[in-house]
């Protein structure tokens, strides 16, 4: 397993919606898949959204082999609130293998704590857990 992690580079134009100040989710997993070999976890500090959706944490082709992350609402700063890097990083931790699983396969998870589980909120984000349910370990095991 190689992993790597390449220097920032730029967002496309396209992607960027500017009455809404948000970058669409889909044009930025379209350009990872395009620009880049094997899996991919694209991160970015910026605000994203999907159709239907108001803003995501992250977004991934499921069963394909890329996936989207954006820590922009993941920081507590955003919500205007002290800074706290564990917190910081125990929310990109999350959704970072939430979007891989995608990845793999998984879809998401009703039992409560697995990071498998849909996040429309920060506040379920800090609910789950950085672990897979029983079911989802099966899963990923078929």
């Amino acid at each position: 397993m190689i992993s790597e992690i390449v220097e920032p580079i730029k967002i496309p134009d396209t992607a960027l919606v500017k009455f809404r100040n948000q970058y669409q989710s889909n044009v930025l997993l379209d350009f990872l898949e395009k620009g880049f070999q094997g899996r991919i976890l694209g991160v970015t500090k910026e605000d994203v959204y999907t159709e239907g959706l108001n803003f995501i944490f992250g977004q991934a082709k499921m069963k394909g082999r890329v996936a989207l992350l954006s820590i922009s609402r993941l920081n507590p700063k955003f919500f205007n609130q002290n800074e706290d890097k564990t917190l910081f990083e125990d929310r990109y931790t999350k959704e970072s293998i939430h979007e891989i699983g995608h990845v793999l396969g998984l879809e998401h998870c009703p039992t409560r704590g697995c990071v498998m589980n849909f996040s429309n909120t920060i506040g379920e984000v800090d609910k789950k857990t950085k672990y897979l349910c029983d079911n989802c370990k099966k899963s990923l095991r078929l």
